[in-house]
């Protein structure tokens, strides 16, 4: 017959029941003392923190908490010790090689005879669920950011602005110091620099480097990234500046092709990981669709360019006087938008517009363009209606509209007794004052069907007296100091 158990070995037993409960339950389970030592912990403390039980209880549980959490710990211990209930919450431990722990609490009072006494809690443990989370948040953060430049950078078909986007993303928005692009020269298989941020400007008359040669050679051979996180047990690196520590390249890739490489340089070891390499693929994916686009567009550009040029000169050849006067006029008009500091937009319609100024005149017979004796009237008039004949042909190619009102324009006075509109002033589009200062110049020193041309000098006098009345006079300033240098 089993002997009959005193309390205190029914509590002992309970204890050690409670104990091999708590021990096989995946979770932290811990009671603490109003001075906020740890009275008691099972076992799973052991598996998150790489401490032991024994370490632990006797010891200040404060001392676990992240810095980070303190004051949060803090105002929960105040709220249990008068025996109030907190919501479940998160935390940060730090384990016994001071890594972050995070932990999900759940706590509550022990009260005795109505009197709190303790607080018993319930820790899971979430580090790897936090570390999921905040790595997908990263990710979905990264990809957007990735997207907004994607779609800045496919509307950029200039690739100077397009360069200096890129860089500007690299540096300011993710934080890399030291970026530069290199294309690829087809016909050589050699690198050379296009863009930098300030600190490697002076690699700009750097040789070039051949496929296969440094770090950033060898990424544009393979067609893959190249990283050195260590320059110096890096075998392909070519010391090109002595501080560097880390380096990283990666291909601008079309399918197959290679057109370039973005390359980053550190100060600093150990700078770049794999989430480096993820961030710089797919901007470099992007950036490589932009280049190519913003090639393609320079490359139509010149191809639209040529035909005008053609389209002028059939114009041209139809009078032995004006020829050559549309890429003279041209040339005038970019020595004045160079001295007035024009945007490079100014400067681009222009160009045009010198090329195109008088391209109505292909609706004018050629006995009115060469005519000896003075018009009549009625011819004037007929001759008068060039641009507006000009901005009818022009008008519907969408990348000339503000060619094409450079080119209706031309012909108004700054006085307002111009044609086609009778506009004054500032309401003469600016290019529009520049061609008639340029095409009144050179009308005046070429010869004409009805007249033989008039000295330098005598130009320069007709320039100064009209200015004000027929021309711009800070235009005519612009350009008297232009032809004073030649």
């Amino acid at each position: 017959m089993a002997r009959k158990q005193t309390p205190e070995q029914n509590d002992n037993c309970l204890e050690q029941y409670h104990g091999r409960l708590f021990d096989d339950v995946a979770a932290v389970i811990c009671t603490v003392n109003l001075k906020g030592i740890i009275t008691y912990t099972n076992k799973h403390i052991e598996k998150i923190s790489g401490y032991t039980v024994k370490e632990l209880v006797g010891k200040r549980f404060f001392n676990m908490i992240a810095p980070e959490s303190r004051n949060k710990v803090k105002d929960a211990f105040r709220r249990l010790k008068t025996g109030k209930k907190t919501k479940p919450y998160e935390l940060t431990i730090l384990d016994k090689n001071g890594a972050h722990i995070y932990l999900k609490v759940s706590a509550s009072p022990i009260k005795h005879n109505g009197r709190v006494i303790g607080m018993l809690g319930l820790a899971t443990d979430i580090t790897e669920h936090k570390s999921n989370v905040n790595y997908l948040s990263k990710m979905v953060k990264e990809l957007s950011l990735i997207c907004e430049i994607s779609k800045e950078l496919t509307s950029i078909v200039d690739v100077d602005i397009l360069f200096r986007k890129i860089l500007m993303h690299l540096s300011k928005t993710f934080g890399y110091e030291r970026t530069g692009i290199l294309m690829n020269d087809e016909n050589t298989n050699e690198l050379s620099i296009h863009a930098t941020t300030k600190p490697f400007s002076k690699w700009r008359t750097a040789k070039k480097i051949k496929l296969g040669q440094g770090i950033t050679g060898h990424a544009a051979k393979t067609g893959k990234y190249c990283l050195a996180n260590d320059v110096t047990k890096n075998p392909k690196y070519m010391p090109l500046d002595k501080k560097t520590k880390s380096e990283i390249a990666v291909p601008l890739k079309l399918g197959e092709k290679i057109i370039g490489v973005i390359n980053i340089e550190s100060y600093k070891k150990n700078t770049f990981d794999d989430d480096d390499i993820r961030i710089l693929t797919l901007i470099a994916n992007q950036a490589a669709i932009a280049i190519e686009n913003g090639r393609l567009y320079e490359s139509l550009e010149e191809s639209y360019l040529d035909t005008i040029k053609a389209l002028v000169s059939a114009m041209e050849a139809k009078d032995h006087y004006t020829r050559g006067h549309s890429e003279r006029v041209r040339k005038y008009a970019m020595q004045i938008a160079k001295a007035l500091e024009l945007n490079k937009t100014q400067i681009e319609e222009l160009s045009y517009a010198g090329y195109l100024h008088d391209i109505g005149k292909i609706g004018i017979t050629d006995y009115l363009l060469g005519k000896i004796e003075p018009l009549t009237k009625d011819e004037y008039e007929t001759i008068k209606k060039h641009p507006d004949i000009g901005h009818g042909i022009l008008k519907d190619i969408k990348s000339l509209v503000e060619t094409c009102e450079i080119i209706r324009c031309e012909h108004e006075r700054y006085d307002g007794n111009g044609y086609p509109n009778g506009l004054k002033k500032k309401s003469i589009p600016l290019g529009a004052r520049i061609i008639a200062v340029a095409d009144a110049y050179d009308a005046m020193t070429t010869d004409r069907p009805y007249r033989k041309a008039i000295s330098r000098k005598q130009a320069i006098n007709q320039l100064r007296q009209n200015a004000g009345s027929q021309f711009d006079p800070e235009i005519v300033r612009a350009f008297l100091k232009i032809l004073k240098t030649k």
